[in-house]
This record gives structure tokens, C-alpha cells and sequence, in this order.
């Protein structure tokens, strides 16, 4: 274990209260492509704006085809030892809650309780 990683098992074991912030880095490990990397889902896809979805029936057809052929990866993903690790931390009654922009399903799957993830 290289230094960073002991003193962040420092720090996790001497902590009596954490939130975990996390982001798609978090599933990539589970199988789901980020979209910011080099090769990630922006490479291939163009970002549809919020603005372009609402104004354009083509932008909303893309963006469901694009949903559809996601939706397997996603659907097929089950958590990996980032998400166990964060769920026997909220065993542990050390995690309060985790943060997170993804909506892959994996926290829960991982076994937090839905109130903890927000």
C-alpha cells in the first residue's frame, strides 16, 4: 500500500462521522463507461444541451437511442469493492451519506440505505 492510500486508511479509521462524494468514477470498475476520459461517452456522442433537447424532436429521439443502448450496461453492472467498501463504512455507522451525480443504481445495490444516498 502506497503512502496516500495509508494515510487515507488513517484518516477513514480514526473518523467517527464521513460523507462520500462520488461521480462516475466511481462504476467504472462495475463496467460503466464514464464521459469525460479519453474514449468516454462524450468522445463518441456529442453532449445534447438542455436547451437543444426541448427545441429539437431529433435531439429527444437521439437522446432516448442513446438511453437504449445504455441501459443494458447499466442494467447488467453490479457493485464492485469501491461501492461494498463505502456500504460497511455506513455499517460501520461511520458514513452518513453518500453524495453522488450517478444514477446507475449501484449504492443501493452495494446495500446502503436509500435515505443515505442522496
Amino acid at each position: 500500500m502506497d503512502e496516500t492510500r495509508r494515510q487515507l486508511a488513517a484518516l477513514i479509521a480514526s473518523a467517527s462521522k464521513i460523507v462520500a462524494f462520488t461521480g462516475a468514477g466511481v462504476s467504472t470498475e462495475s463496467g460503466i463507461p464514464d464521459f469525460r476520459s479519453p474514449g468516454g461517452v462524450w468522445d463518441q456522442n456529442k453532449p445534447i444541451q438542455y436547451q437543444e433537447f426541448l427545441a429539437s424532436a431529433e435531439a429527444r429521439r437521439e437522446t432516448w437511442r442513446r438511453g437504449l443502448q445504455t441501459y443494458p450496461v447499466v442494467a447488467a453492472a453490479r457493485p464492485n469493492p469501491a461501492h461494498l467498501a463505502l456500504a460497511v463504512l455506513e455499517q460501520q455507522g461511520k458514513l452518513l451519506a453518500v453524495v453522488t451525480q450517478n444514477i446507475d443504481g449501484l449504492h443501493l445495490a452495494a446495500g446502503h440505505l436509500p435515505e443515505r444516498v442522496i
